[in-house]
């Protein structure tokens, strides 16, 4: 849990910093907007589910899920490919409580037009799984980091704009780590192999319009499997 709220404050303070980056520059017509700081936080705490799932379904890579809602209403997460049945719940629990977090968020952008989950979410035009493998080849575990045991996620963030645009990428970690230059080199590593993938990405849509919005790929560094894209949950 320690690195669970260490990882949280970061994640606000990443946020902040967006804010300012985005301020001025966004040109998204009258769409619902929710409170700035709500919003970061609600981010965050997705964020914070992220890992926490990742860190159990990383051994299982047979895993896959199913969203069931009635009548718009999220009733529950199918989970399949996890054996254990305290892990399988656990998963269910963390992807049900930040399933139903996102749908709170749904089509409320921030005050400066950017949509943290939108009607339709942005993709890349090669489909996620090319994509993710390209930046798969494209990874390396820096040697100054393996040396030394550091290894865990690096998150690389980016928004993607209503022309479908890759702007303003940046890498946040959730690394427990007292080697802060070797951590940095991770975050290079990860933010260098995404930026490396040439794809065009298809924007965001809310109520028929295009949008900017917010996407995280998550870059994992195990010592034991060397770099990996853990699955991306949506």
């Amino acid at each position: 849990m320690k690195l669970n709220k260490q990882f949280m404050r970061k994640q606000i303070a990443f946020f902040t910093a967006l804010l300012f980056l985005v301020a001025g520059s966004w040109s998204v017509s009258a769409q619902k907007e929710m409170d700035d700081k709500k919003l970061q936080l609600m981010q965050a705490k997705n964020e914070s589910y992220m890992l926490d799932i990742h860190k159990i379904v990383d051994g299982y890579p047979k895993f896959t899920y199913e969203y069931i809602y009635d009548n718009g209403v999220l009733k529950q997460v199918k989970i399949v490919g996890i054996d254990s049945p305290y892990d399988r719940n656990r998963v269910a629990t963390l992807m049900y409580d930040m399933r139903t977090n996102k749908d709170l968020m749904k089509n409320y952008c921030d005050t400066h037009g950017v949509f943290y989950a939108p009607e339709n979410e942005a993709e890349p035009k090669i489909g996620y799984n090319e994509f993710r493998e390209e930046i798969q080849n494209n990874l390396d575990y820096p040697e100054n980091a393996r040396s030394y045991g550091v290894e865990g996620t690096v998150y690389v963030k980016f928004i993607v704009d209503e022309d479908g645009n890759v702007t303003r990428m940046v890498a946040d970690e959730a690394i427990d780590s007292p080697y802060a230059n070797r951590v940095e080199a991770l975050e290079e590593e990860a933010l260098a192999a995404v930026e490396e993938v040439d794809a065009e990405w298809m924007p965001a849509m809310v109520d028929g319009d295009h949008v900017e919005s917010y996407v995280v790929v998550p870059v994992t560094f195990d010592m034991k499997k060397d770099p990996s894209l853990p699955a991306m949950i949506r």
